[in-house]
């Protein structure tokens, strides 16, 4: 294993304090001293690769003059590793019937293991490199599945997620497997599969991770680092009664994280003698010091309490809110002298979390906008204007690269992310560690931004042009869009978009949502209407202004919410239709949309606030390919991508005086 050389100490150091050695080697050997206890690597010591080491000395090696740790928290964010395969004939059953491993793609629904409708975000490669073993439960059909596929499994009574491999050894010594999640599933049988086998793997956007595979529907599984710091923290820092904190999203990833501190435990002698597992109730005890490491869920947790030394939260960005966060970082380590707060995670997708919160502190600090002396920040990660396809950019953001992540598989994904654009995202979070909108981008950006030619409103006065509505919630953003058909055959759609916000709550969006308003506002690209609501009627009168200004045949509109204003256009004198929300008025625009892009056949100026929420939209399908822009699962706002389809599907049927629907001559248009 690589190992680090020339240890440097971290630039957040404080002018007054001071590297301590030996304090740091002391964390360095403890952690050396145990094992990992999953995949290719288990049972192997942990020896620190060079990232990992440089993390362990700064934040216990670094102190401050009384000789207590500099920093109380630790934010790590690092990409994550793909590998829990399954054969490619695996049926995976769907909203809409069975499909296969092999032809599941990304976008599509599967099942949790409660039933609950989740998606698939990311697949990888085809690989057939990987043991494979068949697992046959009692009156269920085989599943063939990679040996670091994880199972969330009871062998012999002792609940935990186990790999292939460890079922394998388990079932071979006479332990039974049972599965109890989504019905009571027996081990009948396990075998070593002695020929290769093409498998996959996918990731669904379920809390748990887990999907639902075979027809009887056998629920699967989709953290050492922090194992490890949790095990330092308890059973190596000096502190009486210790009170060391797992926290997780939900109980089955709790399961997860205590399992993998148990194993360490139990592998390593010296700890072992001296440390009682409670598994019923997912404690650690270090008899010594009578200090303890518990785990946690957002599910389930007391909210008063605590005395903490040290909380874990392993992958932040899947805590569904922020109320666990709160409760465990603020205030709660008061009454200890160096409580450490170890933070360790993958980008995620939603920007107004509690993990994406901290992730902006951390870039401010490591940017120099914002000073912190007890906030230790690592971020790995490509930056936005990186070459996604660069294996430079792959080095730069995955320090695991060539150790334990193999570039080739890298490779593997990055070629298939350039053929398929909709895994593009899922590459950029989950092998780049950036934050992407939604893990599943619908709009290529890349082509939208090939579409931003100038629109001069100027010379489209007088021209016929068609409108879409979408109103917000009061004190939301409201959108306006024209579009303009093409008067002659080489002339593109020309986009005209308008927005407002209310005025009063513009600074406590921008600070909240990390959007920038503000800026937009003043570029005059983002009107402010009076108050904390949007004033509905400033906007009608906007509109009819623009009634004067352009022919404006009709305007679309949501029905949802409309009904005041509707009425109000309507007494201005404007044509005003209706617009479905569903796959069937949605699909033939939205399709449309996308074609023209790709065309370069739409013209929109490159507006920065329709540019950001084209960027946002997350597409849903039917069983039948209708396409619909999903306002639930997009993470941001889509108001103006939505305006700009119902537009441009009124400017498409009825286009200029002499025109006819381009549905009526070619039909409609099948992606």
């Amino acid at each position: 294993m690589k190992q680090l050389k020339n240890y440097k100490t971290t630039p957040f150091k404080a002018k007054d304090s001071v590297y301590d050695k030996v304090k740091a080697d002391y964390a360095v050997g403890f952690i050396n001293c145990l094992s990992h206890t999953k995949g290719t690597w288990a049972g192997k010591k942990f020896e620190l690769i060079p990232w990992q080491e440089q993390i362990i000395r700064d934040l216990f090696g670094v102190v401050k003059p009384n000789g207590y740790r500099q920093f109380n928290t630790a934010y790590i964010e690092i990409p994550k590793k793909m590998g829990k395969q399954l054969s490619l004939d695996t049926l995976i059953p769907t909203p809409h019937g069975f499909t296969t491993m092999g032809e599941i793609q990304i976008g599509d629904s599967v099942f949790d293991e409660n039933g609950n409708i989740c998606h698939v975000v990311a697949k990888s490669e085809v690989d057939d490199t990987e043991q494979a073993y068949e697992l046959k439960f009692k009156s269920c059909e085989p599943i063939v599945a990679g040996e670091r596929h994880l199972w969330d499994i009871c062998i012999n009574t002792k609940h935990g997620v186990y790999q292939s491999k460890e079922i394998f050894d388990s079932f071979t010594n006479g332990l039974s497997c049972i599965i109890d999640i989504a019905g009571h599933f027996e081990l009948e049988n396990i075998t070593m599969v002695n020929h290769p086998v093409k498998m996959q793997c996918i990731q669904v956007d379920s809390t748990s991770h887990c999907y639902l595979a075979g027809r009887s529907r056998i629920p699967t599984h989709n953290s050492e680092l922090a194992a490890a710091v949790a095990l330092l923290l308890t059973c190596g820092d000096e502190e009486e009664r210790a009170e060391v904190y797992g926290c997780a999203a939900d109980r089955q990833q709790a399961s997860i994280v205590f399992e993998v501190a148990a194993d360490m435990v139990r592998m390593c002698p010296a700890l072992n003698k001296r440390v009682k597992i409670l598994a019923a109730t997912k404690r650690i005890i270090y008899l010594p010091t009578n200090s303890f490491y518990q785990v946690l869920s957002a599910e389930a947790y007391s909210k008063h309490g605590f005395n903490i030394h040290g909380v874990v939260f392993d992958e932040l960005h899947t805590q569904p809110n922020r109320k666990l966060f709160d409760v465990m970082t603020k205030g709660s380590g008061d009454a200890r002298m160096q409580p450490l707060y170890f933070l360790i995670t993958t980008a995620g997708t939603d920007t107004h979390s509690i993990c994406y919160e901290t992730h902006q502190k951390a870039k401010d600090i490591l940017e120099g906008r914002k000073a912190d002396k007890t906030f230790y920040p690592v971020i790995y990660g490509a930056d936005e204007a990186d070459d996604w396809t660069d294996p430079k950019v792959w080095k730069k953001a995955n320090p695991s690269l060539g150790i334990t992540v193999g570039i080739d598989k890298v490779q593997a994904a990055c070629d298939s992310a350039r053929q398929n654009p909709a895994e593009e995202n899922s590459f950029r979070q989950l092998r780049l560690n950036q934050w992407v909108k939604q893990a599943i981008r619908w709009m290529p950006m890349e082509k939208w931004d090939l579409c931003a030619r100038p629109v001069d409103e100027e010379a489209l006065e007088g021209r016929v042009c068609y409108g879409g509505l979408d109103l917000s919630s009061s004190m939301d953003i409201t959108a306006f869009v024209l579009v303009f058909p093409p008067q002659d055959e080489g002339e593109p759609y020309h986009v005209l978009p308008f927005f407002w916000i209310p005025e009063d709550n513009m600074d406590i969006r921008v600070n909240r949502d990390h959007v920038p308003y503000d800026l937009w506002h003043r570029q005059g690209k983002l009107e402010t209407t009076e108050g904390n609501v949007v004033h509905y009627g400033y906007i009608e009168k906007f509109i009819e202004r623009l009634g004067e200004k352009y022919n404006i045949r009709e305007i679309a509109f949501d029905r949802w919410g409309a009904v005041q204003m509707v009425q109000n256009l309507e007494g201005m004198g404007f044509t005003v239709v209706p617009f479905g929300q569903g796959f069937k008025d949605m699909s033939p625009p939205t399709k449309e949309l996308m074609k023209l892009v790709l065309e370069r056949k739409i013209a929109h100026g490159g507006h920065p606030v329709l540019r950001w929420m084209m960027d946002n939209i997350f597409i849903r399908t039917d069983p039948a390919g209708n396409i619909k822009p999903d306002k639930e699962k997009s993470t941001e706002k889509i108001d103006g991508a939505v305006a700009t389809i119902m537009a441009l599907d009124r400017a498409i049927r009825c286009g200029n005086d002499t025109s006819e629907s381009v549905y009526e001559s070619r039909g409609l248009l099948l992606i």
